[in-house]
């Protein structure tokens, strides 16, 4: 008889900012949870959980998940749960008692992702029943804010002072703030306006025209440089560089740090010439995905840091009505990493084309992370289709593409009474969406006439997937010849 073999649990903190939703609302605070690596399968303990009551702080407890059989996918570990649990009590001094543990059995949905020595989790506890509240809870700064997955700020709500009389939007940049021997005098082309989309401020670009010469209003995430008189000179610019330490009137750097591989870039416009331009009748959107290291738009030479582009330098006239544009990025093969992308809005695709008095207006810019089925091996398949029914396959026979650049997909069996049906999951990369597809297997009537000592023995992992044969280190139920079901750690 094989002898069992226990493996040494590995336990590791991950501290990060943790975002608790009741119902909508929510506050933000620092946590710790604590991920223990044993025997192939992970637990995970969210301690000292507490919840903000206005002001207030109410102990909760510890949200304690064990045994948890971990997926793999897109370079990532998937910890996954759907469970009742119950709510122990937390060892924080000074506390007088735990609420959780009073609240009994209830329904909990975790999602987390281990990857690149970073934890991202969603903890969702339904308390409906004992207290008409859920608990939504975000771990991680790029669930909490977005941080290196999206662009902050990109509804255009916040606004800093950048030079005497003048602002910005958080995050963006204009001639305000330029760098270049002509900065002091490119003037002003950014303002705060009140007509948003939804009755909400939105950023406001103006061309200038002095003595005939237009000056494109223009704004950027990363800094502008004013270099040449002649507006077409390379000289004049977009740019970020994330050695540099420059900070804005906010106190943020120049550029937006970006490690997400997002498929497109949406945004909102109003686009207004005064004086209609038939050979430059166009406003443009530039965004470059780079390394991090110093990039300019338009490009002085060939960059090899450049990870994708999305650029359009077509969006016509809109007159008074917000158009929605959307742009896919397009990846290159330098084989670079995402650290940083520089986003650029003009009045006109052509330096100092156009007329003055042009005006973009720009609402919820947004990074677009897929999370749909590009195809499956099931007859009929379609991306928009989330059911289907087939003869049964083993779980390794079924072959799903991701249409997201950096989407999750991740495939489980599930039984319930005598249904089986395969499960498909596609996350998007930022965790924020998912898409379910269900592939329902036919049920053979034949198999209720088996006798149990007629079944062969088979082995499921703790995720009710199939396996050929228990795998070492590793927990799995056996169902035998004679229908028990039994766990064995090889």
């Amino acid at each position: 008889m094989a002898a069992a073999t226990v493996l040494m649990a590995q336990a590791t903190d991950y501290t990060d900012k943790l975002l608790v939703l009741v119902n909508g609302e929510g506050a933000e605070q620092e946590a710790t949870i604590t991920v223990t690596e044993h025997n192939g399968l992970y637990d995970l303990n969210l301690k000292n959980f507490v919840l903000m009551n206005g002001e207030s702080p109410v102990p909760v407890g510890n949200v304690e998940l064990k045994d948890i059989q971990p997926e793999e996918a897109n370079g990532a570990v998937f910890l996954r749960v759907v469970k009742d649990i119950t709510l122990s009590e937390g060892d924080a001094p000074d506390v007088p008692f735990w609420m959780g543990p009073m609240l009994g059995e209830l329904p909990v949905e975790v999602t987390a992702v281990l990857c690149d020595g970073k934890l991202r989790a969603l903890i969702d506890l339904d308390l409906t029943t004992q207290l008409d509240q859920i608990i939504n809870v975000r771990f991680g700064k790029a669930l909490v804010s977005g941080t290196d997955w999206h662009i902050p700020n990109s509804d255009f709500e916040a606004w800093h002072a950048s030079a005497e009389g003048y602002v910005e939007p958080n995050a963006w940049h204009s001639f305000e703030s330029a760098t270049g021997m002509l900065a002091a005098l490119a003037g002003h082309h950014i303002e705060k306006s009140d007509n948003g989309r939804n009755g909400s401020s939105c950023a406001r670009l103006l061309a200038t025209s002095i003595f005939g010469i237009v000056a494109n209003g223009t704004m950027t995430t990363g800094r502008l440089n004013a270099g040449a008189m002649v507006a077409a000179d390379l000289a004049n610019h977009s740019f970020l560089d994330i050695s540099l330490t420059d900070t804005d009137g906010n106190g943020d750097p120049f550029y937006v740090p970006l490690t997400g591989r997002p498929d497109s870039l949406t945004l909102w416009m109003q686009f207004r010439q005064k004086t209609p331009n038939d050979s430059h009748p166009y406003a443009s959107v530039s965004a470059i995905i780079t390394d991090g290291t110093p990039y300019q738009d338009p490009e002085d030479k060939a960059y090899d840091n450049v990870v994708a582009r999305a650029k359009d330098n077509k969006i016509g006239v809109t007159g008074n009505e917000w158009r929605r544009i959307s742009i896919p990025f397009v990846y290159t093969d330098n084989h670079v990493e995402p650290k940083a992308i520089l986003v650029t809005v003009s009045t006109n695709a052509d330096p100092g084309q156009g007329s003055g008095d042009d005006e973009v207006l720009v609402d919820d810019l947004s990074l677009v992370y897929n999370h749909k089925l590009s195809s499956l091996n099931v007859e009929g398949f379609s991306p928009d289709v989330f059911s289907y029914h087939v003869n049964e396959m083993a779980l390794d026979d079924i072959q799903a593409q991701a249409d997201g650049k950096n989407a999750y997909v991740l495939k489980s069996i599930e039984t319930e009474g005598n249904e089986k049906r395969a499960v498909v999951k596609v996350y998007s990369g930022d965790l924020q969406a998912c898409n379910t597809y269900t592939i329902n297997f036919a049920i053979d009537s034949s198999i209720s006439s088996l006798s149990t000592q007629q079944l062969p023995a088979v082995c499921y992992s703790l995720g009710g997937q199939r396996i050929s044969h228990p795998q070492a280190g590793k927990v799995c139920i056996v169902r035998q010849a004679d229908g028990r079901m039994v766990k064995v750690v090889k």
